[in-house]
């Protein structure tokens, strides 16, 4: 299936939205590349599981700040595609869904998970961000300075998110350079 010509769009999965909260930076997150960002529903499924953040993830929708997004059930090729990568390559539903659907368009994944990911959007010529890239693209452009993206890196270590654990500071990040 050809790629969609239409207004590209970001669909964030549950760890870059959950590395934004517990960074205090989710209103930062918007402003960061010139793409609207959206969260699939079965993405905010499993949102739902942090129930301390339920609340939160509710308010980022009703602000606007993430758009809900209803999985095409009725592209068969889209689900097809979803339900190889969720059932054969034992992948989690949302992120699963963000691979199926940014294949046969031209939207962007915001990921973190490199494990699961990587060489599915190499193999397909997905692009992909990081938490780690959002926070470099946004330092990069004079959107936050070094000191607020150092504590926010902290803040990600403090609470046991699964990150590298040689990045530190954003003299970590190794710059990537994006093609959109």
């Amino acid at each position: 299936m050809a790629k969609q010509n239409k207004t590209r769009k970001i669909l964030i999965d549950a760890d870059v939205v959950s590395h934004f909260i517990t960074g205090g930076e989710i209103y930062l997150l918007p402003k960061i590349f010139p793409f609207p960002l959206f969260v699939l529903d079965k993405v905010y499924e499993e949102l739902e599981r942090y129930r301390n953040k339920k609340t939160e993830i509710d308010n980022l929708l009703n602000q606007r700040i993430l758009t809900l997004l209803v999985f095409p059930e009725n592209n068969s090729v889209v689900r097809k595609e979803y339900l190889y990568l969720k059932n054969k390559e034992f992948r989690g539903s949302g992120e699963s869904a963000c691979m199926a659907l940014a294949r046969h368009s031209d939207d962007i994944i915001g990921s973190s998970n490199l494990k699961d990911i990587t060489d599915y959007c190499k193999k397909y010529g997905i692009v992909y961000f990081t938490t780690f890239d959002f926070i470099d693209f946004a330092f990069q452009n004079d959107l936050i300075d070094e000191e607020r993206a150092n504590s926010f890196i902290a803040k990600l270590h403090l609470a046991g998110h699964r990150i590298p654990q040689y990045i530190k500071s954003i003299e970590d990040i190794k710059p990537r350079k994006f093609e959109f």
